[in-house]
């Protein structure tokens, strides 16, 4: 009970590391993490519109948006979410000078992209299923 009351505290005050943020998605969803600074927002709207565009591409392939600034996250995708606190950009180890990043995170919860310019779709979807877990789901899918 103590261990669920101190969980609670530290989403409620926005002080979530890495282990509440990312790893409760480890082994369920793939994570694109879509990064500005705030003064980069034209190219964070471009990305996710590109993103938004392929929704049936983006539930196949087990993916999870948010996107995220110095201090908040939100989840974009598959469901639109509150604005959080959070230390994303710390566990990501984005620096302080970077405007616009955009991470690619694998089911093992590992960066398989990390790009500071706007990802095409095409190439994401193409890195995601020459993965070897993508690869096994689409074989599953198949049979």
């Amino acid at each position: 009970m103590r261990n669920l009351t101190l969980l609670i505290i530290l989403i409620f005050y926005g002080m979530t590391s890495k282990a509440q943020i990312l790893q409760q998605y480890q082994w369920e969803n793939r994570i694109i993490v879509v990064y500005s600074n705030e003064t980069e927002l034209d190219l964070v709207s471009k990305q996710l519109d590109l993103l938004m565009e392929e929704p049936k591409e983006l539930s196949e392939r087990k993916l999870l948006v948010i996107t995220a600034n110095n201090d908040q996250q939100k989840i974009v995708f598959p469901e639109d979410s509150e604005w959080l606190r959070s230390s994303l950009t710390d566990e990501l180890r984005i620096s302080v000078e970077t405007e616009f990043e955009v991470f690619l995170l694998g089911l093992d919860g590992g960066i398989k992209l990390k790009q500071q310019e706007i990802v095409q779709t095409e190439k994401l979807f193409s890195l995601i299923d020459g993965m070897p877990m993508r690869k096994a789901e689409i074989r599953r899918k198949d049979q």
